[in-house]
């Protein structure tokens, strides 16, 4: 499970907000290293960014579209999308109640 330690700002939300806009249009991030996505630009001009991820706990990731290389005010969609990833990806699932309860069952028997 991933914890995070950084505030969720309403720059954040509203990244967040285009990310899953832009995810439903069917733009969506690429991994292609551990910590490393592609994600396409929302203009659909071909134009492809690449982020990395610094600090998932601490809401951290570059960008390399202008948006991010600029500091602007705010969070680009890319990032949000690539930090929602690499959540997913590195997260566990968590095994269900009855796999839980067989694995545990071997314990009862000794």
């Amino acid at each position: 499970m991933v914890k995070l330690t950084a505030p969720v700002t309403p720059a954040w939300v509203s990244a967040n907000d285009r990310a899953y806009q832009n995810r439903q249009a069917g733009r969506v991030v690429t991994l292609v290293a551990p910590g490393v996505y592609q994600c396409p630009s929302s203009k659909a001009d071909g134009t492809v960014y690449t982020q990395r991820i610094l600090n998932v706990g601490q809401l951290q990731a570059t960008c390399d579209c202008p948006h991010g290389q600029h500091g602007a005010a705010g969070h680009c969609w890319h990032s949000a999308a690539a930090l929602a990833a690499e959540v997913c990806r590195v997260s566990r699932p968590r095994p269900s109640a009855e796999e839980a309860a067989r694995k545990m069952a071997r314990f009862a028997r000794r």
